[in-house]
Parts: structure tokens; C-alpha cells; sequence
């Protein structure tokens, strides 16, 4: 210890600032997924959390509406940790914003939606419970009408998210919807969620039926009709190949890959059509030891990745952070300009 001190000196200038490094962006794909066909109405990019699901839905929606001028793309996000305002390089809130030509995009605030329809829900019960004279016996009915929404399923307030982003699909205004989701856990529990929420809404047309006599259409059940209806035109939309594509995205780890194996197969149980995986910050080849290394534990991933997925497996390369509409749209074009000979795709500098 005390030949520590006596080697200690005082600093008395501060070490000289290094910037930190930063990798350029560039683009390079081993491109193995076909561009979506022309009638799909419906995309989704699904995947664990941090592998890149926004970018690629961002690259994607860029890459329709330049392959397809006279189509009109709406980009939204639902889940809980919005990203498209930080990968686009443009503020996007809860209101459809245009961001290229072609391109419109959204983020909706499911819980901020959610507690809207708690607050509609609570004034039109309490209008509903003063206005029924007091001859009914409501002592049941009532704690049922006052607690059925604090017992609504999990995940209701994303769903609430999914079915207006049904709702602008059904204004007309767009063609082709590109859906950023919610990380795996959350995605496959929202795609077996409608025939939970099916019972739990049924519940409420019980006790509406029940006392329709008293109880008028209120703006509540309004919402729950139109819920409903909603949630019948996503499922009709899921199980038509020809309309919609869940793309998945991964990254080369072991984790990874079991996550995605689990959204295959509640993608199989539903009936959703899985085109093609993307499996992406893949580590480039390279002259560099561990760079090689790692080049060559992740191909093995890549292989099972092949070997379990019957469909195209899209492999794109870590090179920096692809940020903004020019990135994004270099990245689109080499996402799907190969699919007809599966080589490398591009790169760009």
C-alpha cells in the first residue's frame, strides 16, 4: 500500500477529450425476402425488443410507397415505447403525420385511449345508475356494471390501439398499413386476445340486453359495437394470406432465436401467414479476429434459423446506426431488391 502512494502524483491538467467513435451508416443485406404483393392491405413486424423491428418497418414503408407511387402507406406504432419519432428523425405524435411522399405516420398512445374509454365508461354508468328507479334491484348488476372494465382482460388497452389502427385502414384514406407491434410477449397475447375479449364484451351486450328497456345506447356502448366490429375485421385480415404478412425479426443469439420460434408457432396456431424472417445486426465479414469470430458463431445461428423456417430468411448487417428518410430508404431498397436471386443485395457508403 505504501509504495502505491509514493508512485501517486497530483493531476494537474484534465486528459485531453477523445471523441467518442461512431460508426458511418452504411447498408449491406444478403437479401432472401421477397417484396410483399401488391394486394396486401396489412404488415406486421414482430420480435423480441431491440432487434430492430421499427427500423425495418420504417425501411419497409419507404420501400412500398416508392415501389408503389399511387399507394398510400400509414406507418404506425402501438406499443408501449414509441420509436418511429427517433428512427425517422421527425416528430410523430398521436395524430397522422405525413413524412414522404406517400408515407404517413402514427403513434398511438394505447393506454392514453384506453383511459378515455375508462372515463366515458364512469360517467355514462353513473348517468345510467341515477336515472333507474329504485323499484329495480340492481345491488348485483351494479357491482358487475361498476367493476367489469377494472376486470378487463391484459392488454385490452392494446388491442384498443389495434382496432382504430383498423379504423383508419377503414376510412379509406390508406392502402397499406405497416405495423410496428409490441415486443413478442406482448404481440402473441394480443393475437390470442380476441376471443378473450369476444367473452368479456359479450358480457357487457348481456347486460345491456338486460335492461334495454332503461338503459339507452350510450357512447360507451357505441365504442364497445365498433370494438367488436374491429376486432372481426383484424381476425378476417390475419387469416388472409393474401391481404396480410407478419414479417419476424431477430438477431443471431440463442435467446433470440427461441423467441422467434415461439412467435412461428402461435403465428401457426392462428393462421397468420409468416412470409419471411429478417435477421438482422448480423456481425459483417471481416479481417478482424474477433469480428470473425463472431462472424462465425452467429452463421451457425443463421443455420438453424434455416433449418426450423421454411420460408426466406433475410440476413442484414450491423454498419452503424441507420437513422433518417435517406438511410431509411437505402435500407428499404436493399431490403427487397434481390428477392429474385437471394445475393448481396447492396452497399452503400
Amino acid at each position: 500500500m505504501q509504495s502505491f502512494w509514493e508512485e501517486a502524483r497530483q493531476i494537474r491538467e484534465p486528459p485531453a477529450s477523445v471523441p467518442a467513435s461512431r460508426l458511418s451508416p452504411s447498408v449491406e443485406v444478403d437479401a432472401g425476402v421477397s417484396s410483399p404483393p401488391r394486394g396486401t392491405t396489412l404488415l406486421i413486424f414482430a420480435g423480441k425488443g431491440g432487434v430492430g423491428k421499427t427500423t425495418l418497418a420504417c425501411a419497409t414503408a419507404l420501400h412500398l410507397a416508392e415501389r408503389s407511387p399511387n399507394r398510400k402507406v400509414l406507418l404506425v406504432s402501438v406499443g408501449s415505447a414509441h420509436s418511429l419519432s427517433s428512427c425517422l428523425d421527425l416528430p410523430i405524435g398521436p395524430h397522422p403525420q405525413r413524412v414522404a411522399p406517400g408515407v404517413t405516420a402514427i403513434e398511438i398512445d394505447s393506454e392514453a385511449e384506453f383511459e378515455a374509454l375508462k372515463q366515458q365508461y364512469a360517467g355514462d354508468i353513473e348517468k345510467f345508475l341515477e336515472s333507474v328507479s329504485s323499484n329495480f334491484d340492481l345491488a348485483f348488476d351494479r357491482e358487475v356494471l361498476e367493476r367489469t372494465l377494472d376486470l378487463s382482460p391484459p392488454g385490452l388497452d392494446e388491442v384498443m390501439g389495434l382496432t382504430r389502427v383498423m379504423a383508419l385502414l377503414a376510412s379509406g384514406q390508406f392502402d397499406i398499413l405497416v405495423l410496428d407491434s409490441a415486443a413478442t410477449g406482448h404481440l402473441i397475447r394480443l393475437l390470442e386476445l380476441p376471443e378473450i375479449i369476444d367473452q368479456w364484451l359479450k358480457a357487457f351486450f348481456d347486460l345491456f340486453l338486460k335492461y334495454q328497456q332503461i338503459f339507452r345506447l350510450t357512447g360507451f356502448s357505441q365504442e364497445l359495437v365498433l370494438m367488436s366490429k374491429n376486432l372481426k375485421k383484424l381476425r378476417q385480415l390475419l387469416n388472409n394470406p393474401a391481404q396480410s404478412a407478419l414479417y419476424a425479426v431477430s438477431i443471431p443469439t440463442d435467446m433470440a432465436f427461441e423467441e422467434t420460434r415461439d412467435l412461428l408457432a402461435a403465428c401457426g396456431r392462428l393462421g397468420i401467414n409468416v412470409p419471411g424472417i429478417f435477421l438482422n445486426l448480423v456481425t459483417p465479414p471481416s479481417d478482424c479476429v474477433l469480428c470473425s469470430a463472431m462472424n462465425r458463431r452467429e452463421s451457425l445461428i443463421y443455420r438453424k434459423f434455416k433449418q426450423s423456417f421454411h420460408g426466406e430468411v433475410g440476413v442484414v448487417y450491423r454498419r452503424g446506426e441507420i437513422r433518417g428518410l435517406h438511410w431509411l430508404a437505402r435500407l428499404g431498397d436493399a431490403l427487397y431488391q434481390c428477392q429474385h436471386v437471394g445475393a448481396r443485395a447492396a452497399h452503400a457508403h
